[in-house]
């Protein structure tokens, strides 16, 4: 990989959907084209999730919310996130200026089980 990867307030700036520079062009590729791509969109939205999970434990509320809420938007993210991980991928490769289609072949040979 000839470029670098982002330091740590753009990585969060590229969680929360952001265009990195062309300088990441390549790290980008990797990281939305990789084996674990899915674990790295799903790495993406629990640091998203972290900041709603600072405001949602406050010392002032029912233990049963505290504990219940943070809980739910987990879940609720969670599920968002995996049921649109794919249309996410691309939508990310399209605003990095990678076409969509460049991970076709390797949707391909997930459905036909390596054929």
């Amino acid at each position: 990989m000839a470029s670098g990867r982002p330091g740590p307030l753009r990585w969060v700036y590229y969680a929360y959907g952001g265009r990195l520079s062309p300088r990441y062009a390549q790290w980008v590729l990797h990281d939305l084209t990789c084996k674990t791509w899915f674990v790295r969109h799903l790495t993406r939205t629990l640091a998203q999730w972290a900041p709603s999970l600072a405001l949602l434990w406050l010392p002032w509320l029912p233990l049963s919310i505290t504990v219940f809420l943070p809980l739910l938007t987990l879940f609720s993210m969670l599920y968002m996130s995996v049921s649109f991980a794919w249309e996410a991928r691309d939508a990310r490769l399209y605003r990095h200026g990678f076409p969509p289609e460049l991970v076709l072949p390797v949707k391909r040979d997930a459905n036909s089980g390596g054929k």
